[in-house]
C-alpha cells in the first residue's frame, strides 16, 4: 500500500499501519480494492459532499457544536456482541433540524464512523446498525434525495467499514419515502441486509441473537441506558481524538491525479421514484448473513 501511495502524487494521507490496515481489512486484503477505497475515502473526505462541510477538516474538540452533537446522542455505539459485531444506534428523534441541520450532523458523524472503524474488531466482525425511530416524526427524516445519495455513496464506495445488517425499529409509514430513496441507491448486497421490525423488537433479536446483551434498556435490551451510552461515547470520542485527527492529514490535488486513478469513484445517478416503489423494496431476513 505504501509503495502504491508513493506512485499516487495526488494523495496525501496517513501511512501508518493502523490507518492502512483499515482499508486492507475492509477489502479482505485484496490490494486493488483497498487502493480504490482509500482513494475514494480521501477524495470524498476532502470534497463538499453534503452542504458546505469538508469532512476531513481537523476536529475541534473545543467546539460547542461538536459538544451539542455528542450530547444529543444521534449516533451511539452500543458495544460488541458476543459474535464480534459492533452495534451502532441511530436515533433520528433527537435531532432538531432547526438547531442542527443534517449536513452539520453528518460532518460529526463522519468522525464517529472513523473512530468506530479504527478498532480492528469492528472491521473483522462487522457492524450492525439499528435505526431506532422511537418517537420520531416526519420532521426527523431526511427529505433530500441528494443528501441520501451522498451518504450512501460514501458508505458503499469509500468508508472502510463492513455493514453486516441494517435494522429499522419502530419505523412508521412516514419513513417509507426516505427508505425508498435509500434502497434505490443501495447495492443488492446491502439491500438484502435490511431488516424492518416495526414495533416488534423481537424480530431483531431473533435475527441477531447476541443483540439483546448490548441493546439499551430503554428499548427492551439488557445493555446500558441511552443516557449512559451517550456519555460513554462522548468520553471515548474526546479520548480518541485527544492525540490528533488522522483525517485532518488527508489532502487531494486533482491536478496531479494520474490516469490510472480516474475511474475509482462510481457516479450515482439522480433518484427516480418510478424505479423502485414501496412494494417489494424491503427484505426481511432472519437468517444469518
Amino acid at each position: 500500500m505504501r509503495r502504491w501511495l508513493s506512485s499516487m502524487p495526488h494523495l496525501t494521507c496517513p501511512t501508518d499501519d493502523d490507518f492502512l490496515l483499515m482499508f486492507l481489512r475492509q477489502s479482505k486484503f485484496a490490494h486493488a480494492k483497498a487502493q480504490a477505497r482509500l482513494d475514494n475515502f480521501c477524495t470524498l473526505s476532502t470534497t463538499k459532499c453534503i452542504g458546505d462541510y469538508i469532512w476531513a477538516t481537523p476536529v475541534d474538540l473545543k467546539s460547542k457544536r461538536l459538544e451539542y452533537y455528542l450530547n444529543i446522542g444521534l449516533h451511539v455505539p452500543l458495544g460488541y456482541m458476543e459474535d464480534g459485531k459492533m452495534v451502532v444506534a441511530v436515533r433520528p428523534r433527537v435531532l432538531n433540524q432547526e438547531e442542527m441541520n443534517i449536513a452539520e450532523a453528518f460532518s460529526f458523524a463522519y468522525k464517529v464512523l472513523f473512530m468506530v472503524n479504527s478498532d480492528p474488531r469492528a472491521l473483522i466482525g462487522g457492524v450492525v446498525v439499528i435505526l431506532d425511530a422511537t418517537g420520531s416524526t416526519s420532521k426527523n427524516v431526511i427529505s433530500d434525495p441528494n443528501t441520501i445519495r451522498a451518504m450512501i455513496r460514501f458508505v458503499q464506495e469509500a468508508l472502510p467499514g463492513r455493514a453486516q445488517r441494517m435494522i429499522f425499529y419502530n419505523e412508521g409509514k412516514f419513513m417509507d419515502a426516505m427508505l425508498s430513496v435509500f434502497t434505490f441507491y443501495m447495492k443488492d448486497k446491502m439491500r438484502n441486509r435490511m431488516l424492518r421490525c416495526g414495533p416488534d423488537i423481537k424480530v431483531a433479536l431473533e435475527a441477531e441473537p447476541g443483540l439483546k446483551a448490548v441493546l439499551p434498556s430503554d428499548i427492551g435490551g439488557d445493555g446500558k441506558s441511552y443516557k449512559e451510552l451517550v456519555e460513554e461515547n462522548k468520553k471515548n470520542f474526546y479520548a480518541f481524538y485527544a492525540d490528533g485527527d488522522k483525517t485532518g492529514e488527508i489532502k487531494v490535488d486533482e491536478s496531479k491525479r494520474p490516469s490510472s486513478a480516474k475511474d475509482f469513484l462510481r457516479e450515482y445517478k439522480d433518484y427516480d421514484a418510478n424505479v423502485m416503489g414501496k412494494s417489494g423494496t424491503y427484505i426481511k431476513r432472519q437468517d444469518e448473513i
